[in-house]
């Protein structure tokens, strides 16, 4: 792959990251941070389902189809990595508790049902793909 494809791949986790970062800045008394009870906990699925997606993005169909198992542990790990860090950043913002073990969970699964909605979609595409090809 040309090392600016591989650049290009890239583009979008590390913008959702420092998104997420920058979220995290926020005082625990912001109103963008509360609207309704376990709001948070879908707004950290959601947020890291977007970020496994582009994680996802970095991995090439081909190493997908060869080993989706792999890749798929790799993107909860980077995701679920990711949102423990976040959790040790926002400990040090105020009115932030960190360290939550609901949101680390919350990260968790968000990665988890990217890597399996991006492991379903190279499957479906790939099998389209044949199908195309052999009529």
């Amino acid at each position: 792959m040309p090392l600016k494809k591989s650049i290009l791949r890239k583009i979008p986790a590390i913008l959702i990251m420092a998104a997420i970062l920058a979220l995290s800045t926020l005082p625990g008394n912001d109103p963008l941070l509360k609207t309704f009870e376990f709001s948070d906990k879908i707004k950290h699925v959601v947020a890291y389902f977007v970020l496994g997606i582009s994680f996802c993005l970095w991995i090439p169909s081909k190493k997908w189809l060869a080993k989706p198992f792999l890749w798929g542990i790799t993107v909860v790990v980077l995701c679920t990595v990711f949102g423990i860090l976040d959790e040790y950043h926002q400990s040090f913002r105020p009115g932030r508790s960190g360290n939550d073990l609901g949101d680390i969970i919350a990260n968790f699964i968000g990665g988890l049902i990217a890597a399996i909605t991006y492991c379903i979609a190279v499957h479906i595409i790939k099998r389209r793909v044949k199908v195309s090809g052999s009529t």
